[in-house]
């Protein structure tokens, strides 16, 4: 299993990957993606559009999405990164 932790994973890290290797975070960045968690939990948390955290994307920016439904569309935003490939 390939351990990532932002910004030194290697092109071979992400070329297993890619083909199917099982990765997890390393538990040093844990605390750093809390931080991070917090603070989008925090802007959403206002009434204040702010790009990609509560509104839509691209030509969709001027789109507000519903309290209700942003859990949604992080997660499907998540899934699509994780499906996303390119040839290596």
């Amino acid at each position: 299993m390939s351990v990532i932790n932002p910004g030194s994973v290697t092109l071979s890290t992400w070329r297993d990957i890619y083909q199917g290797g099982k990765a997890s975070l390393d538990p040093s960045c844990l605390d750093a993606v809390a931080r991070s968690a917090a603070f989008v939990a925090q802007i959403a948390a206002k009434d204040q559009a702010v790009y990609g955290i509560n509104t839509g994307f691209g030509l969709l920016a001027s789109i507000g999405i519903a309290p209700e439904d942003l859990q949604t569309l992080q997660r499907n935003c998540g899934f699509r990164r994780s499906r996303a490939s390119i040839p290596i």
